[in-house]
């Protein structure tokens, strides 16, 4: 048997024998089992997120009116700004925050600037059953259920601040 059956050439690693493959391919795999989980990863950073707008939420329970509308712009606009270190699954997640704060600063009555919120409440809803849907470990593109979950409860609570001191 010829020994160039068991070889084969790559243009940037030259001839690599076929225990050479096995072995590549060994310790890739290991390297990949051996890497951080970035889903989960990137649920922490949406929690993390979620927890400091809740805290800007509270700074907000003294305004009232337009004054609380652009606060909760503001609280929103952060957390889109706090997502974008997540590089995969969050773009329309940014994109729906950003397009409630830019809303609820144009609103002018409670109505507008809780229709600004419930249309974001809206995308983040659908990105989770999205995520729920993709399988058992629920994960999907990049993100946890439990990130988008902590999003969606920063989300009811500008909408009950609203309602209530709006």
């Amino acid at each position: 048997m010829d020994s160039r059956a068991n070889q084969i050439w790559h243009p940037h690693l030259g001839t690599l024998s076929l225990l050479s493959r096995a072995a590549l391919l060994a310790g890739l795999v290991l390297l990949g089992m051996l890497s951080p989980d970035r889903s989960a990863q990137a649920a922490e950073k949406l929690v993390a997120a979620a927890q400091i707008a809740n805290a800007g939420l509270a700074a907000c329970e003294r305004s009232r009116s337009k004054a609380l509308y652009n606060c909760v712009a503001d609280v929103l606009e952060r957390m889109s700004n706090d997502l974008s270190a997540i590089r995969r699954g969050v773009p329309n997640t940014q994109s729906a925050l950003r397009t409630a704060a830019s809303r609820l600063r144009a609103a002018t009555t409670k109505a507008e600037a809780l229709s600004a919120v419930t249309q974001c409440q809206a995308v983040i809803a659908g990105a989770l059953r999205q995520v729920q849907a993709a399988g058992a470990n629920g994960r999907a593109q990049g993100w946890g259920d439990s990130g988008l979950a902590a999003v969606a409860g920063v989300l009811a609570r500008a909408a009950r601040l609203i309602q209530t001191t709006g």
